[in-house]
Formats: structure tokens, C-alpha cells, sequence
């Protein structure tokens, strides 16, 4: 397999890890990562969670059904060495049904190894970035 398509199955794994965010779907959610005691996440703003069965735990925490996200990544990188690999992007999530909105903007490292079946998430840490002097407006949302 190129480069290249490895790194197109990365990034439909980085997707899937965002959409199941944004639909806050547990089930996909359960389907992108390792389940075993190396899986670890930093959400923006907590401490580092290790394991899978806290991981699972903090999902269900703050999948809130009510919730409408808008996610928009830009600054999308991928590396892959051997068996692993890495996505760098900045991660934009717009609270929609939330009054009033609110908006969190985090650089984000997704990191991924090679399993038989595919491409899992060990790790995802995503780190506040301070925004100054931006108002949530409606034009914003759309």
C-alpha cells in the first residue's frame, strides 16, 4: 500500500472520530479507538484520561443528545512511521443549540496505530487555544 493511501485511511479514521464527536455517537466513537488500558485523551482544559474504560466513561459524560455541534478542522496534517501514525489539525467546535452558542477552538494530536482491521486512536489531546476579541454571532454559525 503507497503512502498516500495509508494516509487517506488515516484521515477517513480522523473523520469518523469527528463525526461520532459531533453526532455524538457513542457506537461510532467505540469503533475508532483502541479499547484497552493505552488508550488516553486530554479533552480541552482536563487532565490526561487513560484507559478505555475512562475514556468510554468521559464520552458519555458529555455526549449531551440535546447538543448540535458544528466542527470545522483546518490545518490538517497527517505523518505515518511504520505502525503508527499522526494527525495534527486545529479543531473549531461550534455549540449551536446552546443559549447562548459557544464556541471552543483547540489545536488537536490524534495518534493512530495499524491493528489487523484497520487504523485505531490510542491518543487524542486537544489543547485550548485562548481566542481574544471574537464574538459568536449568528452569521458564525452558518
Amino acid at each position: 500500500m503507497s503512502i498516500d493511501s495509508e494516509k487517506e485511511e488515516i484521515l477517513k479514521v480522523n473523520e469518523r472520530f469527528y463525526k461520532a464527536l459531533g453526532t455524538r455517537d457513542l457506537k461510532l466513537m467505540d469503533s475508532v479507538w483502541v479499547q484497552d488500558s493505552r488508550a488516553g485523551c486530554v479533552h480541552p482544559g482536563w487532565i490526561m484520561l487513560r484507559g478505555w474504560d475512562a475514556l468510554r466513561q468521559s464520552w458519555e459524560n458529555v455526549f449531551d443528545p440535546n447538543d448540535q455541534i458544528d466542527i470545522e478542522l483546518s490545518n490538517v496534517k497527517v505523518e505515518v512511521k511504520g505502525n503508527v501514525a499522526w494527525v495534527t489539525c486545529v479543531q473549531k467546535l461550534v455549540y449551536i443549540s446552546r443559549n447562548p452558542p459557544g464556541l471552543n477552538v483547540s489545536q488537536s494530536t490524534n495518534i493512530f496505530e495499524r491493528h489487523d482491521s484497520g487504523w485505531l486512536m490510542v491518543l487524542h489531546h486537544a489543547s485550548p487555544i485562548p481566542i481574544t476579541d471574537f464574538e459568536v454571532r449568528e452569521e458564525n454559525l452558518q
